[in-house]
């Protein structure tokens, strides 16, 4: 297996790459809170109404998740990831120059799209192609950066809304998935190792038994049709545990 600078592999840079969007863009998501107070003083609107554009967000998401899963298998995923990014990015430069509730729904239901197309299926299969060990480990590196993006960009957003206005805080949170995330995911992130001449990470590991190397070639060899997938455990316990 080839390796990358100095016995880095790869793969670690695309994991970076994919820790970078997580995080971006669950700050930029749930910082909404923070604009509440400034935007129903601004414009007499109710906080339900404000709300309902955040939830917008929330339901549409869950609609497209399965749209966004077949855009990854089907095309490029980084491609997708990306785009997803530049949607959020150029919607959370639009909203401050909103004046209406029907704009600001508009928007939100926009960046729903971008937000499904940057979390969730897309980086769990960008990830997931490149390690076949240490798997838990790097899908949860992902999924932490959402929760630790969150947990420093909503105060950083505070922040900017405290010195400056709340249009410029939402300025702040565009900027930075414009001009750092998405040029960082541009150069850290491929889609497939094969893509460099590259294994997945575990992928040449021997000592294992017969059962579990033809186990690993069904699991982790291909992508599993929809049909193969509903039949799994697995696919079951998984997708239980997001409804509970």
């Amino acid at each position: 297996m080839r390796l990358f600078s100095r016995n880095t592999y790869f793969g670690w840079f695309v994991v970076a790459g994919c820790v970078l969007v997580s995080f971006g863009v669950a700050g930029g998501q749930f910082s909404f809170g923070v604009f509440l107070k400034p935007m129903t003083e601004e414009f007499g609107w109710s906080r339900g109404s404000l709300s309902l554009a955040f939830a917008l967000t929330f339901m549409i998401s869950g609609l497209l998740r399965p749209l966004t899963g077949y855009l990854a298998d089907r095309y490029s995923p980084k491609a997708a990831a990306l785009s997803g990014v530049s949607v959020m990015g150029v919607i959370l430069l639009l909203i401050p120059f909103i004046n209406s509730l029907g704009q600001l729904y508009a928007l939100f239901a926009i960046m729903s799209i971008g937000i499904t197309l940057c979390t969730g299926p897309i980086l769990t299969k960008i990830v997931s192609a490149w390690f076949h060990t240490k798997r838990g480990l790097t899908l949860g590196l992902v999924s932490g950066a959402g929760s630790f993006g969150a947990m420093i960009l909503v105060p950083g957003a505070s922040l900017f809304l405290v010195i400056f206005t709340w249009r410029e805080a939402y300025w702040f949170l565009a900027l930075l998935l414009l001009l750092l995330v998405l040029p960082a995911g541009f150069m850290l992130i491929r889609n497939r190792p094969q893509d460099m001449g590259l294994e997945p990470l575990g992928a040449s590991e021997g000592g294992q038994g017969k059962a579990a190397k033809i186990e690993e070639e069904k699991l982790l060899g291909r992508d599993a049709t929809f049909p193969e997938a509903i039949r799994t455990p697995l696919f079951v316990r998984l997708t239980m545990g997001y409804f509970v």
